[in-house]
């Protein structure tokens, strides 16, 4: 399976660093770019407007990256939206992960967030996950899902990132649902799984599933 694995800009307080495998590809993003080099890896792509590094930074990114790409501050998408346009074009991926998404500004953390709702992203809504030291998102289409437990994890929340309809939690989760439908967007937080795997379904719209443990 081909990975994607986008290492954002936010600070690192929250920081996870994915591994480092030769079938999988790496793309830093701005700041990004310059986290990934200086802990070692090669990136396949790096990209974006570099408003955020020094000259001394980016030649040190020109030194380790595959392929460079610089693009001028004033343009309609931003550096995480052109991470997703890159990699579905030069990658043809399976997953795709970010890192460095959160802890940072609030303005690009609601912008990653919302990231699944753009039409031109549909097709690999199914393929997104954010991981940071304390949460995981993954987004859903209307379907049927059997979902996993993370072992390091406590909470599990639902978030109708638009109007859901027949939404039903299993018993594997602690409060469950049954065709249920909500005509607004609605965050039902701190669910907890009494097995191992639960299974969600829904009949429309999009969802993402948050799995959350406390920062110790």
């Amino acid at each position: 399976m081909s990975i994607v694995h986008i290492m954002l800009g936010s600070p690192d307080e929250q920081r996870v660093w994915p591994p480092q495998r030769h079938s999988d590809y790496y793309i830093g993003v701005d700041r990004g770019a310059f986290y990934l080099t200086e802990k070692g890896y090669k990136p396949d792509l790096v990209l974006g407007d570099f408003d955020s590094i020094s000259q001394s930074e980016k030649i040190d990114i020109k030194q380790q990256a595959k392929e460079f790409m610089q693009f001028d501050p004033d343009k309609d998408d931003t550096d995480a939206e052109l991470s997703l346009v890159y990699a579905m074009q030069r990658f043809n991926p399976e997953k795709i992960i970010f890192y460095g998404w959160s802890g940072g500004r609030l303005d690009h953390f609601m912008s990653i967030l919302m990231i699944a709702l753009q039409p031109r992203f549909k097709e690999i809504v199914p393929m997104l996950e954010l991981v940071d030291q304390t949460n995981s998102v993954r987004y859903f289409l209307p379907g049927s899902y059997v979902i996993h437990k993370e072992t390091d994890k406590k909470y599990c929340s639902v978030i109708g990132m638009t109007p859901v309809k027949r939404l039903t939690l299993d018993e594997g989760f602690k409060y469950t649902l049954s065709s249920v439908d909500y005509d607004y967007a609605i965050a039902l937080i701190s669910n907890e799984f009494e097995k191992e795997n639960a299974q969600l379904t829904f009949e429309s719209g999009i969802v993402a599933f948050i799995q959350s443990r406390d920062k110790a």
